[in-house]
């Protein structure tokens, strides 16, 4: 008999929320203005938050950063070593419209499940690498 379905686990809106209001707490320590974007375990948004002054157009790079996190189940910020090295992969992943291989986006994961993730984008690079691991820190989610 084939298994026609299975249950995965997901993040609650009340969890998502309070990565939201983490990260923009650790944004406000540090002096940056982000925008957080926090999708379910399919990618779906969450909790949206913009900072007062973020820059506007980082507002895709969060969602974006987020999508990417929860699909690959990794750190966007992990995506550098390897498309250095594999310009074919990079290129392709370049034209998908809701990947972004820029760090910032990080996975959220309840045991071995990946329940979602987050994306933060405004500030430079690492400044956004900085946010979204003190977010999964503070919220007992490091990985």
């Amino acid at each position: 008999m084939v298994t026609r379905s299975h249950m995965i686990e997901s993040m609650t809106l009340e969890a998502a929320q309070m990565f939201a209001d983490t990260a923009v707490d650790v944004a406000l320590e540090k002096g940056l203005k982000i925008h957080v974007t926090v999708v379910d375990a399919a990618g779906h948004v969450l909790v949206y938050q913009r900072m007062v002054g973020a820059p506007f157009p980082a507002r895709e790079f969060s969602e974006k950063k987020a999508y990417t996190a929860v699909s690959f189940k990794k750190p966007t910020s992990a995506w550098k070593d390897r498309l250095n090295d594999n310009p074919h992969l990079a290129a392709g992943l370049s034209q998908h419209p809701k990947v972004a291989m820029i760090g910032g986006g990080a996975p959220v994961f309840y045991g071995d499940e990946c329940i979602g993730a987050v994306g933060i984008a405004g500030g430079l690079e690492g400044d956004d690498i900085e946010v979204v691991k003190e977010t999964l820190k503070r919220t007992g989610h490091e990985t």
